[in-house]
């Protein structure tokens, strides 16, 4: 900075703190909003915030400007120390027992944020535009309001002196746009997430740990490993209970016969042979079925009808929100939610896309389309040619029947990339479906010919069809490769009745066929038509399930299938409480939120009453939790094909057809009205004394311990550590993966297939070159580390020779 600038900011009037949510996102409004782009970088008391300071001016005054950063929240809420005591404190206790806020204490944040903004005169607030980023704001207001300077008034700001900026890409224009239009931070969005986080800690900490303590102390014997951590949540149940739910649709499926009545017809010169169908439909009386066969079969010839055409149009794609992304990546390169959350995020603070995490599909009016297309244009790209067409098609526009949220646009492109850029090959991936699908929201829809015949074959009416396109002009398909084939022969063009020969007329017999297991796709577009997590969280829960072993993920089909304890837990909990396990335990909870967000009501008044009800569902569900064991046994008795009879059968199919029954439409229409108190409709309770209900425990936990040694779990000898894995539990698939990906992304696949619990990566510095240190925690709370072999200049090679270290140890131990 030249010193005359440094000169300016000593004597700058106006004193003007900026924080954003990451320091890649402060470093980018720095660069993008000093004057020049120059700005100097100190650090501050967080040794991971650095401090960006420029001159500039705030409504026409000079001022100095500061820019740091949060990462991400900065208090975490958790119980009191005392509560972490699981023999201390009954988990029932958690219901009302104390919480405090903590925080990072090596970053510092609250300190820093209170130092830098020491003697400021505004705050301008640059967190993420969702009900989160609210939090944050106040997170951020919470430390630095008290060291401010308040002998400025600002007309308009929160608190005289506070303004939120509201953005959705790191794009110069777009952030020097935000700043000419602040507005204020939403203190009631913020307390709704106060509230909800409160819920949820309480809810599902309780549970969890109250099932947990239960499995440790009566079935640790058998289970081992599967009885160390029993988790509840309520945005995870009902994750968990939608795969439940199309397992049980499977399993209560009953196929039932019907057969289709073809044939296959020629025009009298014989160019072309049409396949046509009854009109009648699937045929479900085998008996009518011939009846119909020997009508059709009594001439040799047919005659087609002059036929009934229209146009079909298929739309082009509607702009592209977080689920639909996600759902894309699942879909069509492979990429699992969480990974295709995790790359779109680094795409994002590079600068190669928009804000990654919105509810929006649809282009704001002032969204410059055609500079979008023409950077996409650039003929290192490998979908130049098609932007060059999109430019010559000239479509109308996007489409208009997206919705806009009020949060931020949909995802685009925001500057052209390279794969080397991208740096890893799924990012690249990624960036690619992002711009091929942008590329499609802004071309020509498709237009399709359908014409539809009568064809009469003795007294039987069937129908021939034929598709073709409308003309070969350039659409959306072009882009996305979703072309349908034109048939062979056109019906559009048949003037009259044709006379036809019949090649054959043949009857086929089919069944009808249960649906498929859920795959990634269809769960994400479940979980957002019913609300169950955010358009940032749902990848995170359903990687839990995974992680956790409730369900399996099947790698090439994307189709998730509930593994033995993810059935007991959601038939046990149907069996007890169903509203424990739908969808609408979510559900209701938002709704109470919703009301502290819109303002009508209070927030310590909506946490109180669903407290209450959660507690009174908590106390009937803990008097009832062996359903969970005895169907566990059930799930690996039917795993292993071992008949089952008795009382264990009955509830377990009890349960499933319970959950099969359930109209996922009926639950979707209750989802905005349905209220709390409706959820608490547990089974009727059975009246017994203390000694019977214990006595009644004792039984059931000794009959399970006993199904479960007749089914090949292992008690453990001599309280020794590792001898007590089931055998009944499925072999777990040995560990691949590619070869020729860099030794980083290999180690993070092994990671997750250990399912590591968190992992850090520390560079030790040594005068100019680095070492870098892998620390992780495994499930079982087993703590590993590895050191990088050679000193670095770059950390991102000490980091692969740290993890080519790490694969190389962890494969010897596993083989």
């Amino acid at each position: 900075i030249p010193p005359r600038h440094l000169a300016a900011m000593a004597s700058a009037e106006l004193q003007v703190l900026m924080v954003a949510e990451k320091p890649s996102i402060a470093e980018a409004l720095a660069k993008a909003l000093a004057p020049g782009g120059a700005a100097r970088k100190r650090m501050g008391l967080s040794p991971r915030s650095p401090v960006h300071e420029y001159v500039g001016t705030f409504q026409e005054a000079p001022a100095h400007f500061k820019v740091t950063s949060t990462a991400g929240h900065i208090y975490s809420l958790d119980f009191h120390q005392e509560y972490n005591d699981w023999q201390q404190h009954d988990a029932e206790a958690l219901f009302k027992a104390p919480l405090q806020d903590g925080y990072d204490g090596q970053a510092r944040l609250p300190e820093h944020l209170a130092a830098e903004a020491a003697g400021c005169h505004v705050l301008v607030l640059w967190l993420d535009c969702d009900r989160e980023g609210e939090n944050i704001c106040f997170e951020v207001i919470r430390n630095a309001l008290p060291a401010m300077d308040n002998s400025h008034f600002f007309p308009g700001a929160f608190r005289d002196r506070i303004f939120r900026a509201k953005f959705s890409s790191l794009v110069a224009a777009d952030l020097k746009h935000a700043m000419a239009n602040l507005s204020v931070p939403n203190l009631n969005e913020s307390l709704s997430v106060d509230a909800r986080r409160e819920i949820d800690l309480r809810l599902g900490v309780a549970f969890s740990r109250f099932q947990t303590q239960y499995f440790r102390t009566h079935f640790a014997a058998q289970l081992g490993s599967l009885a160390r951590t029993v988790t509840y949540g309520p945005c995870q149940m009902p994750t968990l209970w939608f795969c439940v739910h199309r397992h049980c649709q499977i399993q209560e499926f009953v196929p039932e016969p019907f057969w289709k009545l073809s044939a296959d017809v020629s025009t009298l010169g014989g160019s072309h042979t049409i396949p046509v169908h009854a009109a009648c439909g699937p045929i479900w009386d085998k008996s009518e079925a011939d009846q119909l066969l020997g009508r059709a079969r009594s001439k040799a010839e047919a005659r087609i009808e002059p036929a009934v055409c229209r146009s079909v149009e298929w739309q082009r794609p509607l702009p592209l929100n977080t689920v639909a992304m996600l759902r894309k990546a699942s879909e069509r390169i492979g990429l699992s939610p969480g990974d295709a959350m995790h790359f779109a995020e680094q795409l994002y603070l590079k600068g190669f896309l928009s804000y990654p995490r919105t509810e929006t599909s649809k282009y704001p009016s002032s969204f410059d389309l055609d500079s979008t297309v023409k950077m996409l244009q650039s003929s290192d790209a490998p979908w130049a040619d098609v932007a060059g067409k999109v430019l010559v098609a000239k479509a109308a526009g996007p489409r208009q029947d997206g919705t806009d949220y009020g949060d931020h646009p949909p995802i685009t492109p925001v500057k052209l990339a390279t794969p080397q850029q991208c740096k890893d090959e799924w990012a690249w991936e990624l960036y690619k479906l992002v711009c091929e699908h942008f590329l499609a929201t802004v071309s020509p829809d498709c237009i399709m010919h359908q014409a539809v015949a009568r064809v009469r074959l003795g007294s039987v009416d069937f129908e021939a069809k034929s598709v073709r396109k409308a003309s070969r002009n350039f659409t959306w398909c072009d882009v996305t490769g979703d072309n349908v084939e034109d048939t062979p022969f056109d019906l559009s063009t048949t003037l009259g009745v044709v006379t036809c020969n019949v090649i054959n007329a043949k009857l086929t017999q089919h069944s009808t066929q249960p649906p498929p297991y859920l795959s990634e796709s269809e769960l994400l577009g479940l979980m957002e038509s019913h609300g169950i997590g955010t358009d940032a969280s749902m990848a995170q829960h359903i990687g839990n399930i995974v992680k956790r072993g409730y369900v399996s993920l099947d790698g090439a089909t994307r189709q998730l299938a509930p593994e033995p304890i993810g059935l007991a837990l959601s038939l046990a909990y149907t069996l007890v409480d169903p509203g424990l396990a739908q969808p609408t335990v979510r559900s209701a909870i938002e709704n109470e939120c919703n009301k502290i967000a819109q303002g009508t009501a209070m927030k310590n008044d909506v946490v109180r009453r669903v407290l209450a009800t959660f507690e009174r569902k908590f106390h009937f569900f803990r008097k009832h939790v062996d359903r969970i064991p005895v169907m566990l046994a059930m799930a690996y008795a039917q795993q292993r094909g071992h008949a089952s009879e008795g009382e264990s059968l009955q509830q377990w199919n009890k349960a499933c057809r319970t959950i099969a029954a359930v109209a996922l439409e009926d639950l979707l229409h209750s989802r905005d009205s349905i209220a709390l108190e409706e959820t608490a409709r547990p089974a009727p309770d059975v009246e017994e004394t203390p000694q019977e209900h214990a006595e009644r425990q004792r039984s059931i936990i000794s009959r399970v311990q006993a199904q479960l040694d007749e089914l090949g779990f292992q008690a453990s000898r001599d309280g020794e550590e590792g001898v007590n894995e089931p055998a009944a539990k499925r072999p777990r698939r040995a560990f691949t993966s590619d070869s020729n990906k860099d030794p980083l992304q290999k180690f993070n696949e092994l990671c997750q297939w250990l399912s590591v619990q968190s992992k850090v990566l520390s560079h030790p510095q040594e005068g100019n070159q680095f070492r870098c240190r892998i620390e992780f925690v495994l499930g079982d709370g087993e703590t590993r580390e590895f050191l990088s072999v050679q000193l670095h200049s770059k950390k991102k090679a000490a980091e692969r020779d740290a993890a080519e270290v790490a694969l190389s140890e962890l494969m010897a131990s596993m083989n």
